[in-house]
C-alpha cells in the first residue's frame, strides 16, 4: 500500500508537497482503513481523490509519480540523459536537482524509498526501513558511493561471498541508473521485494494511454464481471465469451496479434485481458505455447426473456470504458495493489465514477483487501463526505501567486461549518467549474 509521496522541482511543483494516505482521527467511514497491527502500526486509506481546477497541477502530481516509476522501473540508457522537467518559473531551479519519495507498506512492513537525481546522474539514492518510531538505513547512496548496513535483517546471514558481489554491484551501478534499477538488471534478489512493488503492484493509468490496453489477471472470473455490471445496472444480464481462432480471426489486425504473442505470459496460468478499438478479447493458453481467444459480447433479455448477443460497439461509452476497467477492479480485489487513474472524469462520467469508488470501498469483494484506488478529478459531485468520502480522502491542488503547484487536504478543514459560496465555490478550495446539490455532499450552507 502506498502511504506517501513526496516530490519537489519538478513540473509545477516547486516546493515539496507531500500527499499520503494516513488516515486522521476522523471517526467516519470507518471501512475506509486497513489496521496495521504489527510494530509499525499504521492506518492506511483504501482510496482517495485529488481536486484541482484546470491547470492546477493534479495531474502533475500524478506525472511525478509516474515518472519515478519508470526512472525506477524502465531505467534509462546508458548515453541518455534523464528526462527531468524542473520547475521553470525559477531561474535557480534550473540546475538543483528534483526529489522523490515514496513510503509504503510491503511485507508487513514500511519502507522509504527515494532519490535526488539532475538530468546528468543520480546525486542521492536511500532506503529506509521505518517504524513510529525511527528510520533505519538499509542502504543510502552518495553520488556514486552506496553504502549497507549488514545490521539490517535484510541482511541477515549474508554470506561473505554475497557481500562481495553486493559491493561490487554497488561500485558498477552507472552515475545515470538508479541502484535498485541495477538490482533488478543484475538479479540481485534480496531487493526484488521492492522492485516488485513498483513494477507490478503501482499502476498509474492516464487517460491518453494507448489504444492497445494488455492487462493480465490472475483468473477468468465470469462470475465478477457480470456481478460488476449488475452493480452498475446497465441492462446487462451478463457478459459472453466467444471462443475464436487467434491465428485465423480476420478482425484482429496482425500487428495486434504479434504484440499479444510476444507479450502473453507462458506458462504462468494467467490471462490476458485485451482492448482496442471497440473490442476486448480474453487471452488464455490452452497448451504449450497455444494461445485460446475469446471476444467478448454483452448479454441483454428481450421481453419474451430470450438472450440476445450485443458487440461492445453497440453498447454506450459508459458501458464500454466499465468494461474496459474490469481489469482494474480485479486487480483491487488482489492484496496489495494500487492503482492511480488520472483525470477520472475522461474515463468515466459523474454518476458512473461515483459508483465505481462505492464499489470498491463498500462491496464486501474489495474491503477485504489491502489494496487502493486514487483518481484526480475536477467533478465536485465526488466531493461527498456524508456517503462516500471521508475528509482525510480529499486533495486539493492549487497555484500560489508565484504559479508553483500547492497540495493539501481537507483534513484539517472545518467543512461542516463552511459557508460554501463564500468559501470553497470563491476560491476556498481552489477554483471550481461545477455547482452540485450541496446539501446531499455533506456541506452546510
Amino acid at each position: 500500500m502506498l502511504i506517501r509521496f513526496t516530490v519537489e522541482n519538478f513540473l509545477s511543483f516547486n516546493q515539496r508537497v507531500d500527499f499520503n494516505l494516513l488516515a486522521s482521527e476522523e471517526e467516519n467511514h470507518p471501512h475506509h482503513v486497513v489496521n496495521f497491527s504489527q510494530a509499525q502500526s499504521r492506518k492506511i486509506l483504501r482510496t482517495s481523490i485529488i481536486y484541482g481546477a484546470n491547470a492546477s497541477g493534479k495531474s502533475n502530481l500524478i506525472k511525478a509519480m509516474s515518472f519515478a516509476q519508470k526512472m525506477i522501473v524502465e531505467g534509462i540508457e546508458k548515453s541518455q540523459n534523464i528526462p527531468l522537467i524542473p520547475f521553470r518559473l525559477n531561474e535557480s531551479n534550473y540546475n538543483k536537482p528534483s526529489r522523490f519519495e515514496f513510503e509504503f507498506y510491503v511485507a508487513n512492513k514500511a519502507y522509504a524509498y527515494g532519490f535526488i537525481l539532475n538530468k546528468q546522474r543520480v546525486v542521492e539514492e536511500w532506503l529506509f526501513d521505518i517504524n513510529q518510531t525511527e528510520e533505519v538505513s538499509i542502504f543510502e547512496r552518495r553520488e556514486q558511493l552506496i553504502g549497507f548496513d549488514y545490521k539490517h535483517p535484510l541482511f541477515e546471514n549474508i554470506s561473505e561471498e554475497d557481500k562481495q558481489r553486493l559491493e561490487f554491484e554497488a561500485k558498477g551501478t552507472r552515475a545515470n541508473l538508479l541502484f535498485l534499477t541495477n538490482c533488478a538488471e543484475r538479479n540481485i534478489k534480496r531487493f526484488h521485494l521492492f522492485y516488485h512493488w513498483f513494477q507490478e503492484k503501482l499502476s498509474i493509468i492516464f487517460p491518453h494511454s494507448e489504444n492497445l490496453l494488455l492487462h493480465l489477471l490472475s483468473s477468468m472470473d465470469n462470475d465478477f464481471f457480470n456481478q460488476t455490471l449488475r452493480f452498475f445496472d446497465f441492462g446487462i444480464s451478463e457478459l459472453h465469451f466467444e471462443p475464436l481462432a487467434l491465428e485465423k480471426d480476420r478482425e484482429m489486425p496482425y500487428q495486434i496479434k504479434e504484440k499479444i504473442k510476444s507479450s502473453f505470459p507462458y506458462g504462468s496460468g494467467q490471462v490476458q485481458f485485451i482492448s482496442y478499438s471497440d473490442c476486448n478479447y480474453l487471452i488464455k493458453e490452452s497448451s504449450e505455447y497455444i494461445l485460446d481467444a475469446f471476444k467478448i459480447f454483452t448479454v441483454r433479455t428481450n421481453a419474451e426473456n430470450k438472450k440476445i448477443l450485443f458487440e461492445l460497439f453497440e453498447e454506450s461509452d459508459g458501458t464500454r470504458r466499465i468494461i474496459n476497467l474490469m481489469p482494474i477492479l480485479m486487480r483491487l480485489r488482489e492484496n496489495d495493489t494500487t492503482i492511480i487513474i488520472d483525470e477520472l472524469e475522461r474515463s468515466l462520467h459523474a454518476l458512473l465514477s461515483y459508483k465505481l469508488f462505492e464499489l470498491v470501498l463498500n462491496h464486501g469483494a474489495f474491503n477485504s483487501h489491502h489494496s487502493q484506488l486514487i483518481a484526480t478529478t475536477h467533478e465536485v459531485n465526488l466531493l461527498d463526505i456524508k456517503q462516500l468520502f471521508r475528509k482525510d480522502e480529499i486533495w486539493f491542488v492549487e497555484k500560489d501567486n508565484l504559479q508553483q503547484s500547492m497540495l493539501y487536504s481537507m483534513t484539517d478543514a472545518a467543512v461542516e461549518e463552511l459557508n460554501v459560496v463564500n468559501g470553497y465555490l470563491k476560491g476556498r478550495f481552489g477554483g471550481i467549474p461545477f455547482i452540485a446539490d450541496i446539501e446531499t455532499l455533506g456541506w452546510k450552507v
